[in-house]
């Protein structure tokens, strides 16, 4: 019984060092941020309605049917995936029946992973 228990338990563990493991490397596949990119971006494309350290308060907010996302909870939850953020932007959408325009056609994929940076920066420092 008490095998069982530990072979269970190690398997659990290995588990979610995997899923750590893919979260690090999924998050990290585009290379050191480029926070003046980032800034750059975000500030034409986002802060009118994210507001200026991307905390879903911008100045569109108010009139929207469904506030902006937080972005800065978004890139800091520990069991979130960039890649899905990355996608989200992109293809425009919130997931939750949004009206966020879709950006593949302004923003690349490196593009938005510096924005999400420069929101993570701006939180923090």
């Amino acid at each position: 019984m008490k095998k069982r228990i530990l072979g269970t338990g190690l398997a659990i563990a290995m588990m979610g060092v995997g899923l750590f493991s893919y979260k690090f490397i999924s998050d990290n596949q585009y290379g050191a941020p480029d926070l003046a990119n980032g800034k750059v971006k975000f500030n034409t494309n986002c802060a009118v309605c994210h507001g200026d350290r991307g905390l879903g308060d911008g100045l569109a907010a108010a009139s929207l049917t469904i506030s902006p996302d937080n972005i800065y909870e978004e890139v800091s939850n520990p069991f979130g995936l960039k890649s899905e953020l990355i996608s989200s932007v992109l293809d425009g959408d919130n997931g939750q029946g949004g009206l966020m325009p879709a950006f593949k056609t302004t923003l690349t994929e490196k593009d938005v992973d510096d924005i999400l940076e420069y929101v993570r920066h701006a939180n923090t420092h």
